[in-house]
């Protein structure tokens, strides 16, 4: 059934009888005599508003009637209030959408396959073969243009035969045709709502395009969106231009050099990791025990194993490393090749124990697991041989 206050998108306010209420766990369906609310379809979105200031909830349509799903009962007479901020940002991409789509059908001859809305981007799938950069910056030259000349898009309700002359090779079996035409652009058969003449989409960008399995996706945004986009992009980019201390154009330059500088910091804190373990490590190959126990909360994997290669490569001592890193736990067992200690036999008796997982040689052994105090008790008071 067609409803004609779909044709101008900026009736958003009607006064409006209920005829019939059903209750829904809780909620209420709500069957009006007319409706300005578009229910999702055709590839765009429902309305968001209010009926006599209660959030309508969903929509549905079924018997003939839009049904509006409220958090209360109403009689009477209502008063219906449709978002017009967000109704028109999503006319402006819909039509935005036909526009695009008639601009590369006449030029290119090709199918429009796929429309996906984002709250950021659209995209529009078309049985391209290949699509290049000037392909692109033409696209968006030739639809700014006519959205300069401000082509008229009307809503006309035709007879299948006046159809049939202007849309050859569609599905025209209905009675209910609509045709959204702009100017001579374009006619297509089209039940969503629309801007009145494309000045309303106010500028188009085309934002990328990639490769599909079926041809080329084309991003796109337009009028309210492109401005809301550009403005979030702005905050950000200000932000960053005041932490780097640089100017819009040359944030990259300062990213870059904060890049490089962190990455020349890095290479110096592996360095003095480096020492500062090397000099540990002598600390501990000076000790008097044979068998060094010690237990770290402070290191990663790699520098406890090089530590442990370090002292036992140039001390005749053998080690158990025990590093704590939040709940999991890492042990290393190590011996000098001259001492009579299996590393191997020694991790395999900590593993067994608690559920370690890792292995290794008689001179290294290695593995982790989830962390429990007990290992530490275990290490300092079990005899290992």
């Amino acid at each position: 059934m067609i409803n004609k206050l779909y044709d101008n998108c900026f009736t958003t306010e009607l006064s409006t009888k209920v005829l019939e209420v059903r209750e829904d766990n809780g909620l209420f369906w709500h069957a009006c005599k007319d409706t300005i609310f578009y229910k999702e379809g055709g590839g765009m979105a429902s309305d968001i508003g209010m009926i006599d200031e209660h959030m309508v909830l969903d929509l549905k349509y079924e018997e003939g009637h839009m049904w509006h799903l409220l958090d209360t009962r109403l009689e009477g007479t209502v008063f219906m209030s449709v978002n017009l901020h967000e109704r028109f940002r999503k006319c402006q991409i819909h039509t935005a959408q036909h526009l695009i789509s008639a601009v590369l059908g006449n030029v290119y001859k090709v199918e429009t396959l796929a429309h996906h809305v984002g709250d950021e981007e659209n995209d529009i799938e078309f049985s391209f073969e290949d699509f290049t950069d000037k392909m692109a910056f033409e696209l968006q030259v030739l639809c700014n243009g006519l959205i300069r000349d401000d082509l008229e898009v009307s809503i006309q309700y035709p007879t299948r035969v006046e159809a049939s002359k202007m849309a050859k090779g569609k599905n025209l079996d209905r009675d209910d045709l609509r045709v959204v035409r702009i100017g001579a652009l374009d006619y297509n058969m089209c039940g969503c709502m629309h801007v009145p003449s494309l000045r309303y989409l106010q500028m188009l960008y085309i934002s990328g395009y990639e490769k599909t399995a079926k041809g080329y996706k084309i991003k796109y945004l337009v009028g309210d969106q492109l401005l809301d986009c550009v403005s979030r992009r702005y905050k950000v980019l200000d932000e960053a231009s005041r932490s780097l201390a640089v100017s819009h154009l040359y944030v990259n330059t300062g990213v870059n050099r904060l890049i490089n500088e962190t990455r020349q910091l890095n290479r110096d804190i592996i360095v003095w990791k480096q020492k500062y373990y090397e000099m540990f490590g002598k600390e501990l190959g000076q000790s008097e025990e044979d068998i060094i126990i010690h237990f770290f909360d402070d290191i990663d994997v790699k520098s406890e194993a090089d530590v442990a290669k370090y002292v036992t490569e140039n001390y005749k001592k053998a080690v158990i490393f025990v590093a704590k890193t939040y709940d999991n736990v890492h042990v290393v067992v190590a011996s000098h090749k001259d001492m009579d200690f299996d590393s191997a036999k020694v991790f395999k008796e900590i593993a067994d124990a608690y559920h370690l997982k890792g292995g290794g040689s008689a001179r290294l052994s290695q593995g982790g697991g989830m962390y429990s105090e007990e290992i530490i008790k275990f290490v300092k008071t079990h005899r290992f041989s």
